[in-house]
């Protein structure tokens, strides 16, 4: 059904994943066409207790041609009893006649403020105390995706326990710590190169991955222009993460920062191949600190209007002063 109640026996075991008529397959494990066989010769028998005997495969896009051949006349004369439901990431990998007998549904991703909130709940079940902002970065490397999320975060209580302090999450999770990111972006604001600097020696010694840094700076760097174009900070940030952003885009003009992320967003694809990731990242980041400053280009009209009335004013007085010349 469309709406299923939740407290069924039906649903709950459907929930649960012990429903014997539905089965979860997984196509990454079990693609050769001894496996679609055996799916072939299943499908023939009515289900148990529910309406329809549910097949689910899980990436469905790694079977190989032979198995989507296989499983190509099943497609085409289903049993009425049977409906197959096949997951994928990369849907351009599925055949043309296996896609031709599907109905396509896209997945939304999940709200990155609603899965925040699910794993607070769910942090605060298991006594741990990770920080908002700790959170904020494992939806971030979960890419919308709430299993993932709910991985990473069983990762990162069991390697760093349940006291975890931000460092140990980003460097658990191979991320770029927030509190660098902040700084490195407030020091270019600020045009502080040795503040700079001295954040990418650190980060060096970390072993961090520049390609990833550029990344995250350029994302930043766009939540700040966010914020200062409409007022606020982005909701997928934690509240400490969007004061702080607030404040410092307030700080500085929306051109400067557009431009800003021009520069890193460029260079993301830069440090990836350079010889020289650092020095890479280094000089573009002090591209940064020494851009011209922007001006509005009313203020800028306004300059020339009165370089313009100045020059004017300048001629009559110097035209006479060339006439009495000997």
């Amino acid at each position: 059904t469309a709406e299923p109640c939740g407290v069924c026996r039906p649903c709950i075991e459907i929930a649960a994943g012990s429903s014997v008529d539905v089965a979860e397959i997984d196509g990454a494990s079990n693609n050769g066409v001894e496996d679609v066989r055996q799916i072939r010769e299943r499908v023939t028998y009515l289900p148990q207790r529910d309406r329809h005997k549910i097949y689910i495969i899980d990436e469905v896009h790694m079977l190989t041609t032979q198995a989507f051949n296989a499983l190509l006349k099943t497609l085409e004369e289903p049993p009425p009893h049977v409906k197959f439901i096949f997951a994928t990431t990369e849907p351009h990998k599925l055949p043309d006649t296996i896609l031709s007998r599907c109905q396509r549904h896209n997945f939304r991703r999940i709200p990155a403020q609603r899965m925040v909130e699910r794993l607070q709940h769910i942090a605060k079940e298991e006594g741990s105390t990770i920080s908002d902002r700790a959170l904020s970065l494992i939806v971030r490397q979960s890419e919308g995706g709430m299993r993932d999320a709910l991985s990473l975060l069983d990762m990162v209580l069991s390697a760093c326990g349940r006291e975890a302090n931000d460092e140990a999450v980003a460097e658990a999770l191979g991320a770029i710590d927030r509190t660098a990111v902040q700084e490195i972006c407030e020091a270019l604001v600020r045009r502080d190169a040795k503040a700079v600097l001295a954040r990418i020696e650190a980060l060096h010694n970390l072993g961090a991955d520049f390609r990833r840094l550029a990344e995250e700076l350029a994302l930043h760097l766009r939540h700040l222009l966010v914020a200062r174009s409409v007022g606020e900070a982005p909701e997928e940030l934690a509240d400490s993460e969007r004061k702080a952003a607030l404040t410092l885009a307030n700080q500085t003009d929306p051109a400067h920062l557009a431009r800003l992320f021009d520069l890193l967003h460029g260079a993301i694809w830069e440090v990836s191949r350079a010889a020289e990731p650092r020095l890479a990242m280094e000089v573009t980041l002090l591209k940064g600190i020494h851009l011209a400053p922007s001006a509005p280009v009313s203020e800028l009209i306004a300059r020339v209007d009165t370089l313009s009335r100045k020059l004017g004013d300048a001629a009559p007085g110097t035209s006479a002063a060339e006439g009495v010349r000997p």
